[in-house]
């Protein structure tokens, strides 16, 4: 009978044991890097998961894909997400994104309400008219574009493409240091610079989990980790790298 018993649970065991499947955005250095496989909240994310001994296997796919995947449970986590989905658990705010309007020959832009955008060809993130609840502005507008590579976003809006290009600061001021090899000629002299006038900015991200008992140890471990003040160490040697 013992051996009946050890069978019977073996199955359960090995599935217990299989590395758990992350998914991570793309294309978002310094914040997601996926050819070094680094970043903000991959750094973020990695100390959480050694502070609570998981093993786990990671993935990086655009936006969109990364929640069809966790809304089909293709993965068990995804990283940096929107509370989108009643069938998801999301943990506390995980990382913020400080999104600005940047237009590239106004040096005096300025804009008083998230309206005014609609005179301007737009740059964006992809979802970012999601993210920012944006949609009846954009919704006749054919020179509004979003990119899943904020680099191909930025390039763009470098070669004149598009007036404004709506980002976070830390991820442009990334960019355009990788993009320094002469090519890409500009001045910031030009710019004028306006934080967006919306409700969520900083626009908080989270951690989504299909299980609701891992959602709940990282959220532990998440403020454990803020508590401790590695949090924003982590979050502040990436932006003295730039």
């Amino acid at each position: 009978m013992f051996w009946l018993w050890l069978l019977f649970l073996s199955p359960i065991s090995l599935v217990a044991a299989e590395p758990l499947k992350v998914a991570f955005g793309q294309s978002r250095p310094p914040y997601v890097d996926e050819s070094s496989q680094s970043g903000i909240s991959v750094e973020l994310f990695e100390q959480i998961a050694q502070s609570l001994n998981w093993q786990y296997q990671s993935i990086f796919v655009s936006n969109r894909r990364m929640e069809r995947l966790l809304k089909t449970g293709s993965v068990d986590i995804a990283v940096e997400v929107q509370q989108v989905n009643e069938h998801v658990y999301y943990s506390l705010p995980f990382i913020s994104y400080s999104n600005f309007a940047i237009h590239s020959s106004k040096s005096k832009f300025s804009i008083s309400t998230i309206e005014q955008l609609s005179q301007y060809s737009i740059c964006a993130w992809q979802n970012a008219k999601q993210h920012l609840n944006i949609e009846t502005v954009i919704a006749e507008k054919r020179d509004y574009s979003e990119y899943s590579k904020q680099q191909e976003q930025v390039i763009d809006w470098l070669a004149g493409k598009c007036q404004v290009i709506l980002i976070d600061d830390t991820l442009l001021n990334w960019h355009l240091i990788q993009l320094r090899d002469g090519r890409y000629r500009y001045s910031n002299a030009s710019w004028g610079k306006v934080l967006l006038p919306v409700k969520n900015n900083p626009l908080w991200f989270y951690v989504g989990f299909r299980d609701k008992g891992l959602r709940d140890r990282f959220n532990i471990a998440l403020q454990q980790l803020k508590g401790s003040g590695r949090y924003e160490l982590i979050r502040s040697k990436y932006n003295r790298a730039q």
